[in-house]
């Protein structure tokens, strides 16, 4: 059969404006879900929806578990009459992936079976998060013991916040509390922000200013908004006693720095929930700056936002426990 060259040159062409369209298509979904999981782990969930709803419309699992759980946080507030239970479906189609905690929060005995059968088996490969997730099915503690002791962060810090709450599993009140200490370093240690929090804030370490001056910078070095808003809190001078000593974490005031810091959090976020107070003590802050001062502590600002990963907030990943 013959085709004509022009034909095939016109077909070729097609092809690949086609082929553009899909690609760009397909980069837009990928910014979509980029933009959609950086506000929804800000905790900015308002704002996540419309771009996690790009990316789990295309299919993406990671996304359509975000965007159930924004759902699932805004009907949570509903009187039962006005609630659509549309985090359903997106927990199924993240379920229909594998996602375990998709299938924990669809809560049904088909789903809760295949979210064992899937964990017990990633389990059994050394998963600590899949061990973790056997401990949320089960709550038999023995599965979030393996969990921490497999190195898994959150099973470590989720393990001392249960010896916290639960005194029947160490009723010993100096082994407890040793246990809990040591766990929450371990997991302060690698890097782990709310351990590192919840560390620094008992004692001894709670007493030594040097000590936790340090936790909260590597707190606000990870981008925990919490840390950072302390981080700028500390070096504008929010903290100062009467006698100009900062009697929280011992900094020196910088407050360039301090009103940068504090200017990003509320440049980057709008449902923090310490967003008005962090606006008070900006403005507090900057009764003693010049604008030129202002201005530098915004260019510090966009300095540490261009060499620190996305601001977030540090959530756990399914619990509820505080």
């Amino acid at each position: 059969m013959y085709t004509h060259s022009s034909a095939l040159t016109t077909l070729f062409g097609l092809l690949n404006t086609l082929g553009t369209l899909i690609s760009r298509f397909t980069d837009q979904q990928d910014a979509a879900r980029k933009k959609g999981l950086e506000l929804y782990n800000l905790g900015e969930f308002r704002s996540s929806e419309a771009y996690l709803t790009i990316a789990a419309t295309a299919g993406d699992s990671e996304s359509q578990y975000a965007l159930a759980e924004v759902i699932r946080r805004r009907e949570k507030s509903l009187d039962e009459k006005d609630k659509t239970h549309a985090d359903k479906d997106w927990y199924a189609l993240a379920a229909a992936q594998g996602d375990i905690y998709a299938l924990l929060r669809l809560a049904d005995k088909a789903s809760l079976e295949q979210a064992k059968t899937l964990a017990q088996a990633r389990a059994d490969s050394g998963d600590g998060q899949a061990m973790l997730q056997l401990y949320e099915m089960t709550k038999d503690i023995a599965w979030l013991k393996k969990s921490a002791e497999a190195n898994f962060l959150e099973g470590q810090y989720i393990l001392a916040i249960v010896h916290d709450k639960d005194h029947t599993f160490i009723p010993d009140a100096v082994e407890r509390r040793t246990t809990i200490d040591s766990w929450l370093k371990r997991a302060a240690e690698g890097g782990f922000s709310k351990a590192m929090h919840w560390y620094s804030n008992r004692p001894p370490i709670s007493q030594d200013l040097p000590a936790r001056r340090e936790w909260v910078i590597k707190r606000a070095q990870l981008n925990d908004v919490n840390a950072v808003l302390e981080y700028g809190y500390g070096l504008g001078g929010v903290y100062e006693d009467e006698d100009g000593v900062d009697t929280e974490y011992g900094f020196e005031k910088d407050l360039i720095k301090g009103y940068g810091l504090i200017w990003l959090v509320l440049d980057t976020t709008r449902e923090f929930w310490r967003y008005n107070e962090a606006s008070n003590n900006l403005s507090g802050i900057a009764k003693d700056m010049s604008s030129a001062d202002m201005e530098a502590g915004k260019a510090f600002a966009q300095e540490w936002k261009g060499t620190h990963p996305p601001m977030w907030e540090c959530r756990l990943t399914y619990s509820d426990l505080k």
